[in-house]
């Protein structure tokens, strides 16, 4: 999922909140008394965009989620799991999906979990009153974009509660990864009878009801939020963990400080200056990462309105330089927009590899495409802020990158804007910038995932507008058939990269800390660490 950050507190405050808080886990109980309370202390990077499943699209706010809320389903280290629903039947087409929920599901309240609360949560997405901009997340359903866009009723969609226990999708054609989309955190379900009595239902703990195996109990924003087990959860006696502390600390070279002095115990993105030295010294590992880091061009104004500008810019933007001597966590430079892991048509294919690379660095073309713009170099370029959210790798990469656009196009007149992550969104989402920084993590293993985002139904803070490429989308989101679903997909990639709403810089991967007391987190290629087996040694 989602939007990827690297956020926080400033470095002063962050000690000061955590000064004396110690390791991870507490002091070792005298004979007699209460087991020790296992603590795990995880520095999110950023404070919560949102905390109701319908409306949250960026990382930070998913790390949260996924610990809170848990869907008919759960993906983990051992692949696809029951979650809410114990077993589920899927019909010879590939059209309807039957699942069947466990016995004694409750809230964190207490309130019954029945498979009415997944028919309220899917339908609330799809309501275009609700302003879901994961709405789309569900056009997989019968009638699904029919009701969002206006054209239809929730009455006309494909979920229905059969009996308390029993749900019934049933879809608009066969999609390969449904079963593994119903764990994502748009199709999570809400308490209807919470969220009704209080439209910030989700804003604080006190209010927050939720069914995953860990519950909100505090919530102190740009500074901690505290998570407890919830009672209430049907496999809470398998929760090791008592509490997760979820700091929001935005400087990396914070948040390496506070590993290293055992007062953070999960980390995520060291300062680029100490990866050498981590490496070294053994403490930096690497997770698989199903992600794209890319600068967002706002279509719908000038000079991003012309592709020739926005293809000039990416053809002049040295990206190995940016992954050796910037990030220096050796990602791999982005020719494309889908990355490396995604199935192809043939099995053990993989879509990146069949589809290769859609352009290359090329100063002359790009200084050529600029000219005849009518900037010649740089020549009477407007003034525009390159916006990215607070953190020195964005800053860094930001400043590379318009170092190179100077160096190479003669442009001068392009300016880093820094901003926290809650502004940057709501900017991109308003149109109120000119190009932006983001990236992406898919939401399930398909390249459809990234794909779809750049459709004009979709939550497209490009404002890309090619009636081509959504019709290529909705014939990848139709077929049954694998190799046509596959072939609309690379001609609509093909088309995106030749029109540049969106300049790939890199391919991610997943760099962290871990206190070696804490086992059994997993840190999915989606981008979401769960803490559901965690423990603390």
């Amino acid at each position: 999922m989602r939007n990827q950050v690297i956020k926080g507190l400033a470095a002063i405050l962050a000690l000061t909140l955590l000064a004396g808080c110690g390791g991870s886990k507490s002091t070792t109980p005298n004979a007699g008394s209460a087991p020790a309370e296992k603590v795990i202390r995880f520095n999110a990077g950023s404070d919560f965009r949102s905390l109701d499943p319908g409306l949250i699209t960026d990382a930070v706010s998913g790390y949260a989620s996924v610990q809170q809320f848990e869907g008919l389903v759960r993906v983990n280290e051992k692949g696809t799991v029951p979650g809410m629903a114990e077993k589920w039947e899927i019909s010879q087409d590939g059209t309807k999906y039957t699942f069947h929920l466990r016995d004694g599901l409750k809230w964190s309240n207490g309130d019954p979990i029945t498979a009415e609360d997944f028919v309220y949560a899917w339908t609330r997405v799809l309501d275009p009153k609700f302003g879901s901009e994961y709405a789309y997340q569900l056009y997989y359903l019968k009638g699904g974009e029919a009701f969002n866009t206006g054209k239809g009723t929730a009455a006309d969609l494909g979920v229905k509660a059969l009996d308390p226990k029993t749900l019934e999708v049933t879809l608009v054609a066969p999609t390969p990864y449904f079963l593994n989309l119903t764990a994502f955190t748009t199709l999570m379900p809400v308490d209807k009878k919470a969220v009704e009595a209080n439209k910030d239902w989700a804003a604080k703990a006190e209010t927050l009801v939720s069914n995953g195996p860990f519950m909100l109990k505090s919530w102190a924003p740009k500074e901690k939020a505290v998570l407890v087990k919830n009672p209430n959860y049907w496999n809470a006696a398998a929760i090791k963990v008592d509490r997760i502390e979820m700091l929001m600390v935005e400087e990396l070279a914070t948040s390496l400080q506070l590993f290293e002095s055992g007062q953070a115990d999960l980390v995520l993105s060291p300062p680029p200056a100490e990866v050498a030295r981590l490496q070294k010294e053994g403490k930096l590992k690497f997770a698989p990462l199903f992600q794209s880091y890319y600068y967002t061009f706002n279509t719908a104004k000038k000079p991003f309105d012309d592709p020739k500008v926005r293809r000039a810019l990416a053809l002049a933007l040295d990206r190995k330089a940016i992954t050796t001597n910037v990030t220096k966590l050796n990602q791999a430079p982005a020719f494309a927009d889908v990355p490396p892991g995604a199935p192809d048509a043939t099995p053990g294919s993989d879509f990146r590899q069949v589809g290769g690379d859609y352009f290359k660095e090329d100063l002359a073309e790009a200084k050529k495409l600029l000219a005849e713009a009518g900037y010649p170099d740089g020549k009477g370029f407007p003034v525009v802020e390159l916006s990215y959210n607070t953190s020195e790798a964005h800053k860094a990469i930001a400043e590379a990158a318009i170092e190179m656009w100077k160096q190479n196009l003669g442009i001068t007149s392009i300016k880093a804007a820094n901003m926290e992550f809650k502004v940057l969104l709501d900017n991109r989402q308003k149109g109120d910038f000119a190009i932006s920084r983001a990236g992406w993590y898919g939401d399930y293993t398909d390249a459809m995932t990234f794909l779809d985002m750049w459709t004009t139904t979709s939550q497209n803070t490009a404002r890309y507008n090619n009636p081509a490429y959504d019709a290529l989308i909705k014939t990848a989101k139709t077929s049954g058939d694998q190799q046509v679903r596959q072939e609309a997909m690379h001609k609509a990639e093909a088309l995106l990269m030749a029109d540049m709403p969106i300049l790939p810089v890199y391919y991610g991967n997943n760099p962290y800390l871990q206190a070696d007391k804490l086992t059994g987190v997993y840190l999915s290629p989606l981008g979401s660490i769960d803490f559901t087996n965690a423990d603390v040694k």
